[in-house]
């Protein structure tokens, strides 16, 4: 027996000699807007002919409206919370402490070293174990900003900058770093202030002996500076570091006896005159004297 489906949805066409028993033909008749299957019963030599399943009546235009409001309602949910994520994760990033940067300590003045007039820098150590050097920078009278050192970790943690002229605004800064180069300590900007040429003095130094003993004589001429308050003597024994072995007032002596020296070492000897700020108005040497061994 025939398959049959309602008679608005089925059709009965005549047998084609030229078809096969099952065979299935996808054709679009007169008044359709869908394809229809076409199906051989071979007991009965008809086709019926129906509709094809995946097609369904359209939907009515109150539908496709509901489901466009519906679809952008969701889109403003979907954007909403999107924002709010994004604004939890900055208040998080507020929340969340920075990497840890170490704050050195630096210090950095105007001196005057063998003869050589600049400024001189020291800085504290760095804490953390990580730490493979230094980097001390300087800037010029607000031009860029350029290194002037690197130091390794087990270097001096200090420098003497003789780089530098007069009149001129320096800013200095420091800063550590680990093995890769990453920023690990940082000190705050230091600022120094180089006056105008200083004078220079004349000064010598010679092996003497006095009532006092044996010892060095260093002698200087005397300042013309009006600011000028009194005068810094040093000396550097040997290996030793520098040291000021002496302060002196402007009495008009202009000169030291010393008599603390180092058998067989090299004694350097210097002298600048200050103001009362203790800033460097003048300087005289640097003068070498050798003292002989001991008898």
């Amino acid at each position: 027996m025939a398959y049959r489906t309602a008679p608005a949805a089925q059709k009965v066409i005549k047998p084609c000699p030229r078809c096969n028993p099952r065979w299935l033909q996808n054709v679009v008749t007169r008044g359709q807007r869908a394809p229809i299957l076409t199906e051989w019963n071979r007991p009965m030599g008809t086709f019926v002919v129906r509709r094809h399943k995946q097609f369904r009546p359209r939907s009515s235009p109150v539908v496709l409206v509901m489901g466009v409001v519906m679809a952008l309602l969701c889109a403003t949910v979907g954007v909403a919370d999107a924002q709010g994520r994004r604004a939890e994760d900055r208040q998080v990033d507020l929340v969340r402490p920075a990497s840890a940067v170490e704050t050195l300590r630096l210090g950095c003045n105007r001196d005057f070293v063998d003869g050589q007039r600049g400024v001189l820098c020291q800085w504290s150590e760095a804490t953390n174990a990580h730490t493979r050097g230094y980097q001390l920078f300087r800037v010029t009278d607000g031009s860029a900003r350029e290194l002037v050192t690197t130091v390794g970790v087990n270097g001096r943690r200090g420098f003497f900058d003789t780089d530098v002229s007069a009149p001129s605004s320096l800013v200095y800064g420091v800063v550590s770093f680990n093995r890769s180069g990453r920023l690990l300590g940082r000190s705050a900007p230091v600022h120094v202030q180089l006056g105008q040429d200083i004078e220079q003095l004349r000064m010598i130094c010679t092996a003497d002996s006095t009532d006092l003993g044996r010892g060095i004589l260093c002698r200087w001429s005397a300042t013309t500076q009006p600011g000028a308050r009194g005068y810094l003597v040093y000396r550097i024994a040997g290996s030793h570091q520098r040291q000021v072995i002496a302060r002196i007032g402007l009495d008009g002596r202009n000169g030291y006896f010393d008599t603390d020296t180092v058998p067989g070492a090299l004694h350097t000897y210097g002298v600048t005159a200050v103001d009362a700020n203790g800033d460097v108005v003048a300087v005289g040497g640097p003068q070498q004297v050798r003292w002989p061994t001991a008898d």
